[in-house]
């Protein structure tokens, strides 16, 4: 009688199949690591979302770590070239800081953000500080003090305020509030001493 092993069915193991994301990695993967694979992974990247320049500078590093992770190539030389494949998207406008900060303006002063917060939001982007200051001096006058009644509007401050009779005792949690967001106190001060919400806020 055979032994007990002997009886046990014999399973074939096959891999499986590669995935069609995988596919297309391993294509992407066997072109040459120059800067026209550098170059296509930062357009693709620029197609879908806006970016300065040290965004992508930081993508492509990225994308060149994790291939090099997955194939054993050297990243120095592709690193090197990182520079050059930035400049040449600057020229043909795939990439803009102007652009992409005044987007981010833009977006930061509807929700109620202050020049002090958008300044430190962009800096940590990247966009150096010439370009930012090209960037806010083009705005209106009145623009700081707009997001300011945009932010009393979100967070129900001054006449936005749920309780009006209750204004003069949240008077300190309220100017808390416009200090931590960035605006100065004379900022704060006239929204919290307005009488009534201005028809453009």
């Amino acid at each position: 009688m055979g032994s007990l092993k002997s009886m046990v069915p014999h399973r074939q193991t096959h891999a499986a199949a590669p995935t069609r994301r995988e596919h297309g990695r391993r294509a992407r993967d066997s072109a040459p690591l120059d800067s026209d694979w550098l170059a296509e992974q930062a357009r693709s990247y620029a197609a879908r979302w806006e970016a300065s320049e040290a965004g992508v500078a930081t993508l492509l590093e990225r994308k060149i770590q994790q291939r090099c992770l997955r194939t054993g190539e050297s990243p120095e030389a592709a690193l090197e070239l990182i520079p050059a494949v930035i400049a040449r998207l600057v020229e043909l406008n795939y990439v803009n800081d102007i652009r992409f900060g005044q987007n981010l303006l833009e977006r930061e002063r509807r929700r109620g953000s202050s020049s002090r917060k958008i300044r430190a939001k962009l800096l940590t982007r990247g966009i150096s500080t010439s370009t930012l200051d090209e960037i806010l001096s083009g705005e209106e006058s009145d623009a700081e003090i707009r997001a300011a009644w945009r932010l009393a509007k979100r967070r129900r401050l001054g006449p936005h305020a749920r309780d009006l009779d209750e204004r003069d005792s949240a008077r300190q949690r309220q100017l808390a509030i416009f200090d931590r967001a960035g605006f100065d106190l004379s900022c704060a001060m006239q929204i919290l001493d307005a009488e009534s919400i201005p028809e453009r806020d």
